[in-house]
């Protein structure tokens, strides 16, 4: 981390709201495809997963003063597991209600893009949309510790130690994990006639 960095983080300790803005703005493209990776389909087709992330911020912002701010890896983790805490109380929710899903219309704001650059190779994100549709479909395809995994990973880049902290697994466990997901991965994408480089 820069001595920059160490600054911001210094600085958002203190709890100077326009460092925390920083931070989480520069997490925002990973936290939009975190957050639509790991809503299922019928609940995105119910909310939109740029609202979920505005809740995640909007909530953030009020628990600043809760969260020691270490560095960049604890602030992804918490970030991310306030992600996916958000995540878990939508699906509840939507689940747990009956609502007319037909008059209601899915919206992917720009996730295809951050899956092709996080996933594909730089030749691979340059064909294009249809591919990072294939990407999109073979990750929704994959079990949850699988899908969660990868996320955490190539996703949010988070190191296998967060990862671990995360998901409640030692750090072996996680990159064996990570292994057994990437290649479930590549057996969907081959369905869908896109190879991995």
């Amino acid at each position: 981390m820069s001595a920059q960095d160490d600054e911001l983080y210094r600085r958002a300790a203190t709890g100077d709201d326009a460092s925390l803005d920083a931070l989480l703005a520069r997490y925002l493209p990973q936290l939009h495809a975190y957050v639509h990776a790991r809503l299922s389909g019928d609940v995105r087709a119910r909310e939109s997963s740029l609202d979920v992330v505005q809740s995640v911020c909007r909530q953030l912002l009020a628990e600043r003063g809760r969260f020691d701010f270490r560095g960049e890896e604890p602030f992804r983790a918490w970030l991310f597991t306030a992600a996916l805490n958000k995540i878990r109380d939508k699906h509840r929710f939507h689940r747990g209600a009956v609502r007319d899903v037909r008059r209601e219309e899915p919206d992917d704001g720009g996730f295809e893009a951050v899956l092709a650059r996080n996933l594909l190779s730089p030749s691979q994100d340059a064909i294009g949309g249809e591919t990072a549709r294939a990407v999109k479909e073979a990750l929704a395809a994959l079990s949850e510790d699988h899908r969660e995994v990868v996320t955490l990973a190539r996703l949010v880049g988070l190191p296998h130690r967060v990862i671990g902290e995360v998901m409640g697994r030692s750090e072996q466990a996680t990159r064996q994990l990570l292994g057994r997901a990437l290649m479930q991965l590549a057996l969907e994408l081959r369905r869908r006639g896109v190879e991995l480089g």
